[in-house]
């Protein structure tokens, strides 16, 4: 499914909380695709790249990368993450690693979370010249709470920290709300979605 007219692939941005459903949307959306899609995003251009003394440790004498913090939200104990200077250099280079992707034939699906709001125009002036779609994935708090405990891959509390900030300041091409979707459903919501939009 190439979407553009150049030489250049198609990326598309998944944002949404942790927890919401996206990788799960992810690798449906793949698998049902004639042409390979690589996926991209949070986890493997971020945090799986980072040393381990840099990721999700509160105590480290150099410049903190990822931090976990524990903090009271809404009266409930919680899990934030604090995005140090050496880990907004990583992300900086995550968005040109999509876009070097792209720019060389690559469609590309990308798994996002918005932790930081200076973070979508960095992403926006590294996709420059791309077609590049905007997905927003919600669902109601409860809902990834309760996912968020079922799958056990993130602290508790992780979702919550940044639920309500994770789509402020963003303009989607589409939003999908997976309260009482399946990932199979919400994958056939973008493919359907992008397979109406005009070639650039």
């Amino acid at each position: 499914m190439k979407t553009t007219s150049n030489d250049y692939g198609t990326v598309i941005i998944i944002n949404g909380a942790s927890a919401v459903g996206k990788s799960s949307i992810v690798k449906v959306f793949q698998t049902k695709q004639a042409t390979p899609w690589l996926s991209a995003g949070i986890d493997n251009l971020f945090a799986r790249i980072l040393p381990q003394k840099f990721y999700l440790e509160a105590e480290h004498n150099d410049p903190v990368a990822m931090p976990s913090d524990a903090f009271k939200y809404k009266k409930a104990t919680g899990f934030a993450v604090k995005i140090g200077p050496n880990a907004q250099t990583v992300i900086k280079g995550m968005h040109r690693a999509i876009a070097s992707y792209a720019h060389a034939g690559n469609n590309v699906i990308v798994d996002y979370i918005k932790y930081d709001d200076a973070w979508i125009p960095d992403l926006k002036e590294a996709l420059h010249g791309i077609k590049v779609f905007w997905i927003g994935i919600n669902a109601s708090l409860a809902s990834i709470e309760q996912r968020e405990k079922t799958r056990g891959t993130s602290p508790i509390g992780h979702a919550r920290s940044h639920y309500d900030t994770v789509h402020l300041n963003i303009s989607y091409d589409l939003m999908i709300n997976t309260n009482s979707l399946s990932p199979d459903q919400a994958a056939d919501q973008i493919i359907t979605f992008i397979r109406k939009q005009p070639l650039r």
